[in-house]
């Protein structure tokens, strides 16, 4: 179909071009060389009618104007969406049948059909699609096209709106709810201790006393009162949760490879919806097959701004940056025991990349910080390691798919999520 419209669309062109270059020149010899004044009238109103046919056209072209009411949309997977665009006419003359019609590129697309209108003087219309979320990724829709012609159609024109809309498909949205383990609240706990005063939430002021410290004194404050006054900040312990989220593909084994990732992506979405819920600090680290050029930083937002964790989920990409065959599953590597030492750094090379990565952030973690690994299961000697954190007062849970796990081991909680649905656990 696409195609039938552009050769009619060519076709049409070079009629007018024919017309224009060719037919108004002949038009023209004929006005001058024929002495019949019935044919110079029917010559002269020929050429006129062409060239105002033209003349009209280039002045909608010019006057015409496409914009995207949206440059970016936000939906979750198996959500619709609408994408609108505005049709305006500046100009003080009429468009007649108006085609417009917007590029989806690889969105899966509801009632995209081709608009028909004619707009007036000084007025507007707005075109309307929806798309359907039906994969998680990032999408760039359009450019949208705006064709038309002359009243005549002798010359028809296209505007292309160089505006684009970005569209991110977020990872399905799935419920988990947690309790926290070993009493270790949630969020801000406020506290009766002055020394656990949060530095970031300011209270209120009052008068200096013997023994305050310079640097709580509010300078710009005492030279208004004439009066030193201090800061006081609230008396809270803040207690963080960090998302280790594996996408690994090598440490995942080959059958059900790729929906096995895409429900942990899909369970890190549901761990940080549940944080937002509970106005809790998040921070996520990604562990990717290429380590080189892996993202793996910590991103930590305040509580409710979830947008930039839920578009990094949604652009991430495991299978397109890995850089070496994934035909078998990363197992795990054993020490030969004539080579066996028990120095460090021969203990972790037998250990999982991700549990390398995993332990070296760790420490880096604050005083009383959730840990929750998500991603395939690990090897027990794993386990036994990541077991070290909790001298850095860190708490530790595993969300594993590929294996039936028990819900306690070892002091260490591990959870069995479930293939398919909305509830994970």
């Amino acid at each position: 179909m696409e195609q039938n419209t552009e050769k009619q669309e060519k076709n049409i062109e070079r009629r007018g071009g024919f017309l224009l270059f060719l037919g108004v020149p002949v038009l023209l010899l004929l006005y001058i060389f024929t002495p019949q004044q019935p044919m110079q009238f029917v010559c002269l109103f020929l050429i006129v009618l062409i060239l105002g046919a033209k003349a009209y056209s280039e002045y909608l072209a010019r006057h015409l104007r496409l914009v995207r009411c949206d440059r970016e949309l936000r939906v979750f997977r198996h959500e619709w969406t609408k994408v609108e665009v505005w049709v305006e006419n500046h100009g003080l003359l009429p468009a007649f049948l108006l085609v417009i019609n917007d590029t989806t590129g690889m969105v899966a697309v509801f009632r995209n059909e081709k608009c028909l209108c004619t707009l007036g003087p000084k007025r507007r219309q707005l075109f309307r699609w929806e798309a359907f979320g039906s994969a998680r990724g990032v999408y760039l829709m359009g450019p949208a096209v705006l064709r038309g012609a002359d009243p005549l159609g002798l010359f028809p024109f296209h505007l292309d709106c160089g505006e684009r809309t970005k569209l991110y498909v977020y990872p399905s949205p799935a419920f988990v709810n947690l309790k926290s383990p070993g009493g270790i609240p949630l969020g801000n706990l406020l506290t009766g201790d002055p020394f656990n005063e949060d530095l970031t939430r300011y209270r209120s002021l009052r008068e200096y006393r013997s023994g305050d410290e310079s640097k709580r004194i509010n300078w710009k404050a005492s030279a208004r009162t004439s009066t030193l006054l201090v800061n006081e900040y609230e008396l809270s312990l803040s207690y963080p949760l960090v998302l280790f989220l594996n996408v690994d593909v090598k440490e995942y084994g080959i059958r059900n490879r790729e929906s096995y990732i895409e429900r942990m992506i899909e369970v890190a979405t549901a761990v940080c919806l549940m944080a937002a819920r509970d106005r809790q600090v998040l921070g996520l680290i990604l562990h990717t097959s290429d380590h080189n050029n892996a993202d793996d930083s910590l991103i930590s937002p305040a509580a409710f701004t979830m947008i930039p964790v839920l578009e990094k989920l949604a652009s991430l990409e495991p299978f397109k940056i890995i850089s070496t065959p994934i035909n078998t599953i990363n197992t795990i590597n054993t020490i030969d025991p004539q080579t066996e030492t028990s120095s460090p750094k021969a203990e972790q090379s037998s250990l999982r990349s991700s549990t390398r990565l995993l332990l070296e952030k760790g420490k880096t973690l604050s005083f009383g910080t959730r840990l929750i690994y998500a991603g395939p299961a690990l090897p027990e000697e794993d386990y036994y390691a990541l077991e070290t954190l909790k001298r850095q007062r860190l708490s530790i849970e595993y969300f594993v798919i590929d294996e039936k796990t028990q819900s306690f081991v070892y002091g260490t909680h591990r959870y069995q999520v479930k293939e398919r649905g909305y509830e994970l656990l």
